[in-house]
């Protein structure tokens, strides 16, 4: 695996991703909670509080991947050192726990959401919303796999 291309994939693609997409989401399910808390307050509800736990998750994974994990792998790379070595170990111990705490909120998040299947009074709206919480489920599952085989290389 190419570390440096791994790294600079993660940081382009999967965050820009990210940060394009939360806020979005979070418009989205703001809107559907409006337009349908009527005849679908319960479930509604959930999902909001649930998409808010998932995308506070994510925020704090990006940040602390960003700012501490990923520039860390940058400099070993570079400069390879013992200290530097074990640094990096408990910062991926760290934020291997945290993509786990993350994984264990998208489950619950598919579970509110029924697998992501919107009631029959749903609209294109919520079809839309429920499609984008999937495809953000499955790309953060994706790129939790792509991390760890780098740090499985990394590590050995």
């Amino acid at each position: 695996m190419d570390i440096k291309k791994t790294i600079k994939d993660i940081a382009d693609n999967h965050h820009g991703f990210l940060k394009e997409e939360l806020p979005v989401i979070k418009s989205l399910a703001y809107k559907i909670l409006k337009v349908h808390y009527h005849d679908c307050k319960e479930e509604l509800i959930q999902v909001h509080r649930q998409y808010g736990r998932v995308q506070n998750e994510l925020e704090l994974a990006l940040v602390k991947k960003q700012m501490v994990l990923l520039p860390m792998i940058w400099d070993y790379q570079k400069e390879p050192s013992k200290e530097l070595l074990e640094e990096m170990e408990r910062t991926i111990q760290e934020v291997e726990g945290d993509n786990d705490i993350l994984l264990g909120e998208l489950e619950g998040l598919k579970e509110k959401t029924n697998t992501y299947t919107m009631p029959e009074s749903g609209c294109p709206t919520y079809e839309s919303t429920y499609r984008k919480m999937e495809k953000l489920h499955q790309e953060v599952e994706r790129y939790i796999g792509i991390e760890r085989e780098m740090y499985k290389d990394l590590l050995g």
